[in-house]
């Protein structure tokens, strides 16, 4: 219920704060809307009378231009010319370019590509009469022209013509004939905002629509601001349109309010019950893994926040056993090594004494009695290797890891093996990218692919097939050492790298520990696969990116 009223009780607050501010809050807004507006549209014109004044300033510079007041533009004289005027007033905002006397007078009238009608086809005529003049800057802004029944609306933007030489005063002007609905077209922005209608005015009070239209609206303007001389952007403020009064707009928008406050509190109470249904298997689970139960999973349900932190724990959990796992694993390992080790230093002292005094025995002609010394020897022996196998297990030298080829670690176990395979009856076989490169120990590796050979053999007592293979799976190396020998069952094969464990009677349990622990000092990864009666796959994968070793 806390949950509830907290979320209901902001929501009121802001309907009365609403109720009580949002009028004039949104009237000030617009109106601050309308003045940044304004800002830009004035920009905006003020950089289309630049843009035109460009173009006449490069007009007048032009050579020859003066002469198009008196001589015929079509001449050849002035052919260039008048291509450059076309380029610089190729643009649909200009009808044309006007040439005039200095009484003002048309004289020459060169059509652009938006020209139409008088004075560029039929009779040249066209009367300034009437229309203001304003100077501008070096210019002159003649009009606006109003819109006529099949005429547009124009406004000229002229300049006096340069001088001939010899002459004491200009032979006239150049204006540009521009089209008066590009200019009111860039009000368009102020029309988007609602409740106020922007208009183009001028000094002797023409009104114009964003349309180039004169304008009905005969209102005095809210905002205006001047863009050119007796030439500003006007805003007139008017009453938007509505559809209901203000008595009853307020009851149906706090009904509104009261609906949407009955929805949100249903929504919210349905909402917590689900989220604490959905909660109390997250805390059954944190109260098992507080007594000490990494194994206990959440079943995850939809697709939501929830069922990410319900994966994500027990991903937590999972990880947190095989931590535990691999700390109890390093701990066995590191007390079996201290105690091999201990072992080994206690036995192979004593072993030795007993090897050399057993061989200073005399011999004599007794079979039986030089029969038992070998045998001695032989035992003495075979203790031996078990304990070099322990100190192995206990204390690995580091290895010096060198780049060398697969290929080359599997033919010199081939040459040592193969007399002994050809005697047990088994076929031995190279297979897959002998070329392919891995970084290692190769004693390391060596001893390990012997002790899986010689593995592979004994498990093969009526012969059968050994297979070296090499793979290149990505950026790894994988060596594979596969036979068809008796396999291992599934219990067996879970314990296969256990230090100690074996399923022969003259085993030492430590093989497959050793090799696995000698693959992984040189950087790799050793992998059993096997089943009863279908042989064993053992397989060393070792990463090869030059990026990692160097």
């Amino acid at each position: 219920m806390l949950a509830l009223l907290v979320t209901v009780l902001p929501l009121l607050v802001v309907t009365w704060l609403y109720d009580r501010f949002t009028g004039e809050l949104l009237e000030d807004l617009g109106e601050q809307k309308v003045q940044h507006s304004m800002n830009a549209t004035r920009a905006a014109l003020s950089g289309f009378l630049k843009a035109r004044q460009f173009e006449l300033e490069t007009i007048i510079d032009l050579p020859n231009i003066e002469r198009f007041v008196s001589w015929d533009p079509l001449s050849s004289e002035l052919e260039s010319t008048h291509a450059l005027i076309s380029f610089e007033t190729d643009s649909f905002d200009i009808y044309g370019v006007l040439f005039f006397d200095d009484q003002w007078q048309l004289k020459t009238a060169l059509p652009g590509v938006a020209s139409s009608g008088s004075p560029y086809w039929g009779e040249m005529e066209l009367s300034l009469q009437g229309l203001p003049r304003r100077k501008f800057a070096d210019f002159w802004l003649i009009g606006p022209q109003a819109p006529r029944r099949g005429h547009s609306g124009w406004f000229l933007l002229a300049a006096p013509l340069p001088l001939s030489s010899g002459d004491t005063s200009s032979p006239g002007f150049v204006a540009l004939h521009v089209r008066l609905a590009s200019l009111t077209e860039l009000l368009r922005n102020q029309t988007r905002i609602d409740g106020f209608m922007p208009l183009l005015s001028t000094s002797e009070g023409q009104r114009f629509t964003v349309n180039g239209q004169p304008a009905l609206d005969q209102a005095s303007s809210w905002l205006s601001q001047e863009f050119a001389p007796g030439w500003s952007v006007e805003v007139l403020k008017q009453n938007p349109a509505v559809s209901l009064s203000q008595e009853f707009r307020r009851p149906v928008f706090l009904l509104g309010v009261g609906v949407s406050v009955v929805l949100v509190s249903g929504f919210l109470m349905t909402l917590i019950v689900r989220i604490k249904r959905r909660f109390v298997p997250l805390i059954e689970g944190a109260e098992a893994v507080s007594r000490g139960d990494w194994n206990i999973h959440i079943p995850p349900e939809g697709n939501d926040e929830i069922t990410l932190l319900a994966k994500a724990f027990n991903r937590m959990g999972g990880r947190l056993q095989a931590l535990i796992d691999s700390r109890l694993d390093v701990e066995k390992k590191a007390v079996l090594g201290e105690f091999s080790a201990s072992i080994a230093h206690e036995v192979r002292n004593p072993l030795a004494t007993i090897k050399v005094c057993v061989q200073s025995f005399p011999v004599d002609d007794d079979p039986r009695n030089a029969e038992l010394i070998t045998l001695v020897l032989e035992e003495i022996d075979r203790v031996n290797g078990v304990v070099e196998n322990l100190l192995s297990f206990a204390r690995p030298f580091d290895p010096e890891r060198v780049w060398g080829s697969a290929g080359d670690l599997l033919r010199r176990l081939a040459a040592l093996i193969a007399p002994l395979a050809v005697r047990e009856n088994i076929h031995l076989s190279l297979s897959g990218d002998q070329g392919a490169q891995l970084c290692v120990d190769e004693n390391q590796i060596q001893q390990v692919l012997m002790n899986l050979a010689l593995n592979s053999i004994q498990a093969m007592p009526e012969g059968g097939e050994l297979n070296l293979d090499v793979q290149t799976v990505k950026e790894n190396t994988v060596i594979i050492v596969g036979d068809t020998g008796t396999g291992m069952a599934p219990e067996a094969l879970e314990r296969a790298t256990e230090p100690f464990y074996t399923t022969r009677s003259q085993g030492t349990g430590l093989g497959l520990s050793i090799s696995k622990r000698l693959v992984q000092l040189n950087g790799g990864n050793l992998q059993i696969s096997s089943e009863p009666g279908a042989g064993t796959r053992v397989s060393l994968i070792f990463n090869a990116s030059r990026d990692i070793h160097g």
